[in-house]
């Protein structure tokens, strides 16, 4: 009988310890945020939308920026230090909103102290320190996701069904661009710091990403890249991936896959993505990184064809105010995080930690070419 008690006993703190495992997340996410700056602040008014997400500290390299801004967005706690914010009980999530050079410093500590970490993109400055990032993760158990809140759009969730359901065929290459005008901002701006600053930095990835949706299971063999310089950063850029496909895509078509894209700080562009496949064709609209629409283009013929349209319009937007474009898209993202932490996953499914390796390959490669041979 004193058997059967002791086994009953250890068998109910069983279930109980997995019951407080799977209600840890069933309050409202609580999310730490480092940094007081712009896409900070956008961050935190995307999560107020949000049911089930609240920021309840927040810490800056100011103290007395840290309290202005924990006043302005109504944050309850503010730390003198990131390390205080990342140690603080008061927190579920860290969201690492510095300039990139730091990114990879915050976000180790906060795995160390098992804190779930998103870091804003980049994770990392060379796709060697990103692999030391998501080996900590896995090794700790704990939960990382570079900020790539693009893919957490509706509109992205349809394109690759549209891709996965053989509608347009296979692909045979992305083509895209993302242009702004950087020239005139001042010295002191983070895009002029000599190890994090330059445009391939800044919103490369946005379009590296879609070669892992266009080619799965493919591997990159090869990047060539070509750009100019200016203030010691890299300023336009033109890139070509090559992608060998997987080896189912390689049953269906004998030719790689091919991604080209330019970026420049020096023009506003159309900010386009064409995913071009063998029976038709997909257009992410204007302005990609925050798709809302996706144009379907099928092949009927030589000069025929037919298009339809998906709108995906973003979310309801309480403020209007933004200091970037498209922010209240954020609310994708957030959504995306709180599901995956009550599901007690260590990534998100819509960005994975491979997709962030493959990218920051794409984006080493690049940039050592552009550096080593500016035009």
């Amino acid at each position: 009988m004193a058997m059967r008690s002791s086994l009953l006993l250890v068998s109910l703190s069983a279930i109980a310890q997995s019951v407080s495992a799977l209600n840890i997340f069933t309050k409202p996410i609580r999310w730490g945020i480092v940094s007081a700056g712009r896409i900070s602040a956008d961050y935190v008014q995307a999560i107020s939308v949000v049911q089930g997400a609240e920021a309840t500290a927040v810490a800056a390299r100011s103290p007395i920026a840290a309290a202005e801004f924990a006043s302005q967005y109504k944050i309850p706690h503010v730390y003198s230090s990131y390390a205080d914010l990342i140690h603080s009980s008061e927190i579920d999530v860290v969201y690492v909103g510095t300039i990139a050079d730091k990114h990879v410093e915050l976000t180790q500590d906060a795995i160390l102290a098992g804190k779930a970490v998103v870091v804003e993109k980049p994770m990392a400055l060379c796709a060697q320190d990103a692999q030391m990032l998501i080996d900590l993760a896995r090794e700790k158990n704990v939960f990382l996701m570079e900020g790539m809140w693009t893919r957490c759009f509706p509109a992205m969730r349809k394109l690759r069904q549209i891709l996965s359901s053989d509608e347009i065929g296979k692909i045979i290459y992305v083509q895209g661009d993302f242009g702004y005008n950087m020239i005139h901002n001042p010295p002191d701006d983070r895009i002029w710091l000599p190890t994090s600053g330059g445009i391939t930095l800044d919103v490369g990835m946005y379009i590296a990403q879609f070669g892992r949706i266009a080619f799965p299971g493919g591997k990159v063999k090869c990047v060539h890249a070509c750009g100019s310089m200016k203030n010691g950063v890299d300023c336009s850029i033109m890139a070509t991936v090559t992608y060998a496909r997987g080896e189912k895509e390689s049953n269906f078509i004998d030719q790689d896959g091919m991604m080209q894209f330019v970026l420049t700080g020096a023009a506003e562009t159309e900010e386009r993505v064409v995913l071009q496949g063998t029976k038709g064709r997909v257009i992410v609209d204007s302005p990609f990184h925050t798709p809302q629409r996706l144009r379907v283009v099928h092949h009927l013929g030589r000069g025929d064809k037919s298009e339809t349209v998906h709108d995906f319009p973003l979310p309801d937007d309480p403020y209007g105010k933004w200091n970037n474009p498209g922010s209240i898209g954020f609310v994708h993202q957030i959504h995306e995080v709180g599901n995956a932490l009550r599901d007690g996953k260590t990534q998100c499914d819509c960005y994975t930690w491979e997709d962030s390796l493959e990218v920051a390959k794409i984006l080493d490669e690049v940039l050592v070419q552009v550096r080593s041979n500016p035009r």
